[in-house]
């Protein structure tokens, strides 16, 4: 079976869209020259050659994205169950606060994050920042109901 009618055929498998163009990049770079396929797909002409290549070497899984390592966190992963798991058990008053938990996780593991940083492992984690929406006293429950009444149907 031919490289072109292998490709033929994954195309028709394939829904992943970034390697669905890939593939179509290669089996026209099976066709035309490199410099053409790459004014087809506004991209580089190595761009074209490095796909060819990972797909002639790996075959199609050659054409998917590699994982990536990224930046070590700086807490392990078994801190991080411990800090969660009492972060969300726990109670303080009205709920933890960001400012909280930056603490809470310093004092455990010694690691000091920024604020953005704690609300994003704060997220990761399920919890949600919420921001306490003031309410008027001594209005009345039925005045309440009436205003969501009107509200909602427009």
């Amino acid at each position: 079976m031919s490289q072109l009618a292998n490709i033929r055929s994954s195309l028709k498998r394939v829904k992943n869209p970034v390697v669905r163009e890939r593939l179509l990049m290669v089996q026209a770079a099976y066709k035309e020259p490199l410099r053409d396929v790459s004014k087809t797909f506004n991209c580089t002409h190595g761009k074209v050659d490095y796909w060819k290549k990972r797909y002639e070497t790996y075959g199609l899984r050659g054409l998917y994205t590699k994982p990536r390592s990224g930046r070590p966190p700086k807490m392990s992963e078994k801190q991080a169950m411990e800090i969660r798991r009492v972060v969300r058990k726990h109670d303080i008053k009205r709920g933890w606060r960001t400012s909280y938990i930056r603490g809470f996780i310093y004092k455990k593991t010694g690691v000091k994050y920024s604020v953005r940083q704690v609300i994003r492992i704060s997220q990761s984690w399920g919890l949600s920042k919420i921001k306490p929406r003031p309410r008027y006293a001594f209005s009345r429950k039925e005045d309440r109901e009436d205003f969501i009444k009107k509200t909602n149907g427009t």
